[in-house]
């Protein structure tokens, strides 16, 4: 089943011509000559900690309101939306982006999200939060599952078993990709059939910001699924969906499409207006653009740059931008040589011309980036700056770290992402004039990514698209209590504790302002030390649709769109 992607994305990713990337490279001014291109229950946490500042308060009850287009929304119609295929649609499965694009419209989050990433009630309609280690949820009454079963205080305590307790509801080998992100969770119970009480191990930002909106790494701490369905299907729903959110699954054809229809019995009155989507499983971005000019589909939710011209020059068809708190990086372990110097790292940084990745693989629609915020977002630090492109002082750091002829190493990069790859042939060049001998390691998709989780690399490609909240996207991919960065880090470095500290010291404070120079802290010391990810651009998601497209929102952070407010203009 999570193999089933893997045909469809071989197929599509094509890499770089050398041709191409050679043609793109004289525009942009770079010389790559000779290149070579591309109830009660316990979860384990850490030790309380007390937390400064005073919790937020809990926000007024409201639904997030119903879009309100000009001329008024009409109702029905099949949204046909392009892109690659899904792999689950178990929440507590997703893969990432690809998957969460269905998720967001299937299933509801005890919070959700605006636009804006401001926290609102979703499945909960209020909360309480009487101390920084307890939240209180008020739950919606006359909530109904997709199958019909009601949604209650103790569904919500189903889920959290499932998340952290498998065993309690009999699944005991069951292995929640959530679980990591209910560790903060000391208890969780019902005080009625529509009150729920969690206990917190210490005040967390994260999990009250993104974990229950169900917008963290994994994905999905608070998004609701049925407990019959559950016990129907044995506790496999990597092919069935029954949430309580605005589209019910009907059909998968593997490597086809899957097909939503309108939920009738949606606890948000008036919507949605569509009668249902089709996401069509068109990996190959030039054909899915040919597809929005004909007619045959509504819209793609993953263009890459080279479309960008064509859209732009075509009056049916709509280009929509989202600035995302990601980036994409040269990810280097720290616990391998040579990666273990400070001056080696220096020098990647020195080495790598991070513009020139802009403009050669990106035409320069994403932005170069300098450290772990990008523009627009609150934590942003105009102050701080990466290094600048210098081949000498590169050379120099060389040197300096017990390299002077330079050395060979394998960047690992997935298949799936041919950006990635084209970015890394780019360094591979940039590399060599320094005498740095990289050797790019293609790997199938979930290959590279257990290989990275584990630490079984010296260098790699690697992005995040982030989190809605800063804090727990810091949390998520920038703290040592995570494998992924446990696993390239010594835990005892004094680097690694102090700057774990400042993670764990923004995630146990609330006020923003009280946040703001923590976050810098982070940031200014990670960049100077070029602490595991040199960061290269920022990450941007590209939304194309055509003109009868109308009311359709993407949310803050990953790759979520929402469907729920979209309508067909007749």
């Amino acid at each position: 089943m999570n193999e089933e992607s893997s045909y469809w994305d071989r197929m599509s990713q094509k890499r770089l011509s050398r041709r191409r990337l050679m043609s793109m490279a004289a525009r942009a001014g770079l010389g790559l000559a000779g290149a070579t291109l591309l109830g009660c229950a316990a979860a384990p946490a850490p030790t309380p900690t007390k937390a400064p500042g005073a919790p937020p308060a809990a926000p007024t009850p409201t639904t997030r309101p119903a879009a309100t287009p000009t001329p008024a929304a009409t109702y029905g119609g099949q949204l046909l939306v392009t892109g690659r295929s899904t792999t689950v649609l178990d929440p507590d499965n997703q893969s990432g982006g690809r998957d969460a694009f269905n998720h967001w419209n299937m299933y509801d989050g005890l919070t959700s999200l605006n636009t804006k990433g401001e926290i609102i009630p979703g499945l909960a309609e209020s909360w309480e939060i009487p101390d920084p280690t307890t939240i209180i949820l008020k739950l919606r009454k006359g909530v109904k599952f997709h199958d019909g079963t009601d949604f209650n205080a103790q569904a919500v305590i189903f889920n959290f078993d499932r998340r952290a307790n498998p065993d309690r509801i009999g699944y005991p080998k069951f292995k929640s990709k959530v679980a990591p992100d209910f560790e903060l969770a000391k208890t969780y119970e019902a005080l009625d059939d529509y009150t729920v009480k969690i206990t917190l191990f210490r005040p967390s930002v994260s999990f009250l910001y993104s974990g229950l909106s169900g917008t963290t790494s994994a994905g999905a701490v608070g998004w609701m699924v049925s407990p019959a369905a559950v016990k129907k299907y044995n506790n496999d729903l990597r092919q069935a969906s029954v949430g309580t959110g605005a589209f019910m699954f009907e059909e998968w054809k593997m490597d086809d499409k899957i097909v939503f229809k309108k939920n009738p019995s949606y606890w948000q009155k008036g919507i949605p207006y569509l009668d249902g989507i089709t996401w069509l499983v068109i990996p190959d971005t030039t054909v899915a653009l040919t597809m929005l000019k004909n007619k045959q589909a509504h819209m793609d939710n993953w263009m890459t740059e080279k479309e960008v011209p064509l859209v732009k020059a075509d009056p049916d068809l709509v280009l929509g931008f989202k600035t995302m708190p990601g980036w994409i990086s040269f990810e280097m372990n720290l616990k391998k040589s040579p990666f273990d110097k400070l001056a080696v790292r220096q020098a990647m940084a020195y080495a790598i011309d991070r513009k020139a990745i802009s403009d050669v693989v990106f035409q320069g629609l994403v932005p170069p980036a300098d450290a772990w915020f990008p523009p627009g977002t609150w934590p942003y630090d105009p102050s701080i700056k990466g290094y600048p492109y210098d081949m000498a002082k590169a050379k120099e750091k060389l040197k300096e770290g017990g390299y002077p002829d330079g050395f060979d190493v394998d960047i690992t990069v997935s298949e799936a992402q041919p950006e990635y790859i084209a970015s890394a042939e780019v360094i591979q060049e940039m590399l060599r004039k320094i005498g740095v001998r990289a050797k790019l390691q293609v790997t199938e998709r979930a290959k590279a990514l257990d290989m990275m989780n584990k630490g079984e690399f010296v260098a790699a490609m690697y992005g995040s698209s982030g989190a809605p909240d800063p804090t727990a996207h810091l949390m998520e991919v920038g703290h040592s209590r995570n494998d992924r960065v446990g696993n390239t880090v010594n835990k005892d470095d004094p680097l690694v504790k102090r700057l774990d500290a400042l993670v764990d010291k923004a995630d146990t404070t609330f006020s923003i302002e009280a946040r703001k120079p923590i976050i810098a802290e982070f940031q200014k010391i990670q960049v100077e030390e070029v602490y595991r990810n040199l960061f290269l651009v920022y990450q941007i998601a590209r939304f194309v649709w055509r003109k009868e497209v109308q009311g359709f929102e993407t949310l803050p952070g990953r790759f979520a769109s929402d469907y729920r407010t979209t309508w067909l203009k007749k």
